[in-house]
Parts: structure tokens; C-alpha cells; sequence
């Protein structure tokens, strides 16, 4: 058996097991996201409390994993600023305030697109934060990469918020002059953060490159996507670093585009396969128009083989006493037919 119809029997078969479990295997990655993001935003604010307990966090990521798309959001946007209040008051009144902002003209409006904004600051915490505008360019569309911009610019944003604020004490008469910084200097100092900038352009141009070449209607489309969008990602990252001296380490972008790749390439394996070499151009009309369709098949390997089993019955002699004459009998061979 050739190597990749070996592959494509194991994606077969872990697709059939996967379908056969799905509804648990959701829901347990549902958990594991849910229990993830609550003790990241508790580690990111610093906050040591009762809602930091194991137990709370389990009650609460056992909630949200039978919560769906847009009550996942929204759970998010309320329970974010009550961990950030339990540190500091003033903080947890502005990112309320600007998360509720967020969720009124964005959020709301596209919930799975949403969840995008939760995994950016999910991969930025644990250093995979490339691997977003690629997977976004193969599955997504272009509302995607405005989440994952909204995502970038919240992880670059906390850490100067949490400086200005600080600085002033958490007491109401400081909340106006605390706003006013914040309004004033705070946001300049996000807005001019290098680093963040060059990583929402990179992010930008890696997402555009894979979204529209694995929209052509070429043969192995979305691994030239993936390719590029590679390529793109390291190239843009060195030019930061020359031009603009952004402080990134050059192994750790090495590292993480190989990492990408290891991800993107099966990820898009097991999403489809196609078989290129029956492709065809279907041409039709209609009063209107004329349309020239490219048809390119699905590629599935037959695991269900056919097997012909004979069974011999024995000659059995039956004798006449009477006549003392030999009576044999022969019974014809049979054939079953078995489908494994």
C-alpha cells in the first residue's frame, strides 16, 4: 500500500472516530477553553481571591462548556472585569466600559468571529499568536482578522492601562483624572507601540495572502496559501527587526513558523482532501450568463474490501440394499459472499 493511501485510511478512520464522538469531544474542548481563558485573565490581572479557586474555576468552566457561541462572548465580557475590578477598581470600570463598547458593535453582531478575540490572547499567552491569521485565511472570512486585530490590540493594551492606573490611587476623586491620562497619554502610548503596530500588519498581510490564494482555482491551492503566508510571516517579522529594531528573537520566529506549519498543513489535511488529477472545467448557461465551473472531486479510499469464501460440501454415497446399486449425490459448491 502506496504512503498516501495510508494517510488517507488514517484520516479516514480518525474522521469516523471522531464523528462517532463528537458531541463529548466538543464539550470537553469547550471545557479545556473555558477553564483555560479563566485562569489566564486571573494570572494576566494578578488576582489571588475566591474566584481564583480551583473549584470556582471548574464550576465556571463546567458552565460555560454547555453555554454556546454568543453566551460564551458575553460571559467573557462581564467576567473579565470583575476579576480586573477585584485588583484594581478604576481598571475594571474602563475595560467594562470598553468591552461593552466592544460587544455592542462588534461582538454581538458576529459571535463565532468573537471567539477569535479570546484565542488571540490564548495564543499570544502561550507564543503561538502566527498561527491565527493563517488558520483564519484557510476556514475564515475577512470578519475574522478584524477579531484577531481587536485580540492584538487588547493583549498590547493591558499592560499599559495596568502602568498608568498604577501610578494614581484607586480612590473615586482619582477616577476623572485617571480617565484623563488614560484618554490623553495612555491611549498615544498604545497607538505608538512599534511592536504592535508591526505585528497587526504582518497579521494583516499573512491573513490577505492565504485568504485570497486559497480562494484561486489552482490545484493544491491552500498549501501554496500556507507556504506563503509562511514565508510572509518570517519575512515581515525580519524587516521589523531591521528597519524598526523591534525586539523579537530571531529563533523564536523560526521556531514558530515551523510550529505553524506542523499545525496548518494537517489541520488542512483533515479538513478536505482533493484529487486534482480528475479535476475538470464544466462550462453551462443559462438566459443570462455562461459560467465556467472547475470541478474537482472529493478523494476517499474504499476500505470495504470483498471476499469470496467457497464451501465444499463432501460427497456422501447413499447405497441401495435392495438393489445393491450405488446412489451418489453431489451437492453443488456454494458460494457466500461476505462483505467486511
Amino acid at each position: 500500500m502506496k504512503l498516501n493511501e495510508t494517510l488517507l485510511i488514517i484520516r479516514q478512520n480518525l474522521i469516523k472516530i471522531y464523528k462517532q464522538y463528537e458531541t463529548v469531544i466538543l464539550m470537553l474542548l469547550k471545557f479545556i477553553i473555558v477553564f483555560s481563558v479563566i485562569t489566564m485573565i486571573g494570572s494576566s490581572v494578578g488576582y489571588i481571591g475566591v474566584f481564583n479557586k480551583v473549584e470556582v474555576v471548574l464550576f465556571l468552566a463546567l458552565l460555560g462548556t454547555f453555554l454556546p457561541e454568543k453566551w460564551m462572548v458575553l460571559g467573557f465580557v462581564l467576567l473579565t472585569p470583575v476579576y480586573v475590578a477585584m485588583v484594581n477598581l478604576v481598571l475594571g470600570i474602563v475595560s467594562f466600559v470598553f468591552l461593552w463598547v466592544l460587544y455592542l458593535l462588534f461582538m454581538r453582531l458576529f459571535p463565532k468571529e468573537s471567539l477569535l478575540i479570546i484565542a488571540a490572547m490564548m495564543c499570544f499567552n502561550i507564543g503561538l499568536e502566527g498561527l491565527l491569521p493563517v488558520i483564519a485565511g484557510l476556514f475564515g472570512s475577512y470578519v475574522s482578522i478584524i477579531a484577531i486585530i481587536i485580540g492584538t490590540f487588547i493583549w498590547f493594551a493591558l499592560p499599559q492601562f495596568s502602568l498608568i492606573i498604577q501610578s494614581h490611587a484607586a480612590t473615586k476623586d482619582d477616577i476623572l483624572s485617571i480617565f484623563t491620562n488614560l484618554t490623553e497619554g495612555g491611549i498615544a502610548d498604545i497607538i505608538g507601540d512599534k511592536t504592535m503596530l508591526c505585528t497587526i500588519v504582518v497579521f494583516f498581510s499573512v491573513f490577505s495572502i492565504v485568504y485570497i490564494i486559497r480562494k484561486q482555482s489552482i490545484d493544491y491551492a491552500p498549501y501554496l496559501a500556507i507556504g506563503i503566508g509562511l514565508i510572509m510571516h518570517l519575512a515581515g517579522f525580519v524587516l521589523a527587526m531591521v528597519f524598526l529594531n523591534i525586539d523579537i528573537s530571531m529563533g523564536r520566529i523560526l521556531m514558530t513558523t515551523l510550529i505553524i506549519a506542523f499545525i496548518a498543513i494537517p489541520t488542512q489535511f483533515f479538513s478536505k482532501v482533493l484529487d486534482y488529477q480528475r479535476a475538470e472545467i464544466v462550462s453551462f448557461e443559462d438566459e443570462d450568463n455562461y459560467y465556467y465551473v472547475k470541478v474537482v472531486p472529493k478523494l476517499f479510499i474504499n476500505t470495504n474490501h470483498k471476499k469470496i469464501k467457497r464451501i465444499y460440501n463432501t460427497k456422501v454415497e447413499h447405497k441401495d440394499y435392495m438393489s445393491n446399486i450405488s446412489m451418489p449425490t453431489m451437492y453443488r459448491d456454494q458460494e457466500r459472499s461476505i462483505d467486511d
